[in-house]
C-alpha cells in the first residue's frame, strides 16, 4: 500500500502528464476536495470521486490548456499517519503562448489505503 508521501508523488506525476485519469483513479470513492482559496471557475469543494470526475470533463480544454512542472517540493508527516503536507511550487506554461504562471502551493492531504480521503489545496489564483 503505498504511503501518503508515495501517493503526493503519484499526485505530482499525473499533474505534470495532465492525465487526469490517474488523478481521479487516486480518490476515495468518498473523497473530499477542497479548495481553500476561491479559484475562479471552481467551486469551494466537491465531494465524491463522480463529482470530480463530472468536474474535471467539464475543465478539459483548461486542463489541457497549460503544462505544468512541480519543483522544490517539501513533503512534512504529520503526526497522524495518514496526513501528509506537501509545499511546492507550480509553474505552469500556457500550451498556446508559452506564458509561465507560478504559484506557490500548500496541499494537505489525508491518505487512507491508498487512496485520497481529503485533499485541501491551498494555492492563490
Amino acid at each position: 500500500m503505498p504511503t501518503p508521501a508515495e501517493v503526493f508523488e503519484q499526485f505530482r506525476q499525473a499533474g505534470e502528464h495532465a492525465d487526469v485519469e490517474a488523478f481521479l483513479d487516486m480518490l476515495a470513492d468518498d473523497v473530499l476536495m477542497e479548495w481553500m482559496y476561491p479559484i475562479p471557475g471552481f467551486p469551494a469543494q466537491l465531494r465524491g470521486r463522480s463529482q470530480l470526475q463530472e468536474f474535471y470533463g467539464r475543465q478539459s480544454s483548461r486542463v489541457g490548456s497549460h503544462r505544468s512542472t512541480y519543483r522544490d517540493v517539501v513533503l512534512h508527516q504529520s503526526t497522524d499517519p495518514e496526513v501528509v503536507i506537501a509545499e511546492y511550487v507550480r509553474d505552469m506554461t500556457a500550451v498556446d503562448t508559452g506564458q509561465t504562471t507560478t504559484k506557490p502551493c500548500v496541499a494537505v492531504l489525508r491518505v487512507r489505503d491508498g487512496k485520497i480521503l481529503n485533499f485541501r489545496d491551498y494555492v492563490r489564483f
